[in-house]
């Protein structure tokens, strides 16, 4: 047990939580093939309903 006049004169502070660090290039690069790859299939998708009709 900490003595009482030490965290009277110091008072400890709790740690900070880390923030997270910026993502890899490499993540980045994936979403951004991943989103335009969903974006092209969903492009085809809305075509041949449309031309469907």
């Amino acid at each position: 047990m900490p003595d009482a006049h030490c965290s009277k004169c110091c008072p400890v502070e709790p740690p900070k939580p880390e923030a997270p660090g910026p993502w890899p290039l490499g993540a980045l690069l994936w979403l951004g093939i991943i989103l335009g790859v969903g974006g092209g299939a969903y492009l085809c998708v809305m075509w041949l309903v449309s031309s469907a009709l």
